[in-house]
């Protein structure tokens, strides 16, 4: 396996697969909207120094996962910001430490843009994020859906 970390820039081309696996993973939370949605989002995440900014893992130029760095990422919480999402792995890819590396990736570019904090929500993977240094900011309803907020200071 030889796992390489790049911007979603230089791989415009996975746009309509992620897209894909982001409408499958999390469109139970977002009944209104579409596959197109879900794509648009992505598109907007085309960028190397700015939010919102992708970074996707491959392998053997497959893709493998993802994650990003946005402004907000629930429409009900925009005082936070800016916030840590969209981390997927491919089935296969998952618990072998890949998604530990894209957020240490997308930490380090949050950084360089002198962002020293982050937030993320999660309906799941609280215990994953908190061995990661995350800690829990609340528990609360989101779209139906029980989640966490939880948030780190970078530097």
């Amino acid at each position: 396996m030889t796992i390489t970390i790049d911007y979603l820039k230089n791989h415009p081309d996975l746009v309509e697969e992620i897209s894909r696996h982001f409408y499958q993973e999390w469109g139970y939370l977002f009944h209104d909207r579409s596959l197109k949605d879900f794509k648009d989002s992505i598109v907007e995440r085309l960028n190397y120094d700015k939010i919102p900014l992708a970074l996707v893992a491959v392998d053997k130029g497959r893709f493998i996962g993802t994650i990003c760095l946005k402004e907000y990422d629930m429409d009900t919480r925009k005082e936070l910001s800016p916030w840590l999402a969209g981390l997927y792995m491919k089935d296969e890819y998952r618990n072998i430490g890949i998604g530990k590396l894209l957020i240490e990736n997308i930490s380090n570019e949050a950084l360089k843009i002198n962002i020293n904090e982050l937030y993320l929500f999660t309906p799941s993977a609280k215990d994953y994020y908190k061995k990661l240094g995350w800690s829990t900011v609340i528990q609360e309803d989101y779209r139906g859906i029980n989640v966490v907020i939880m948030k780190k200071r970078l530097r």
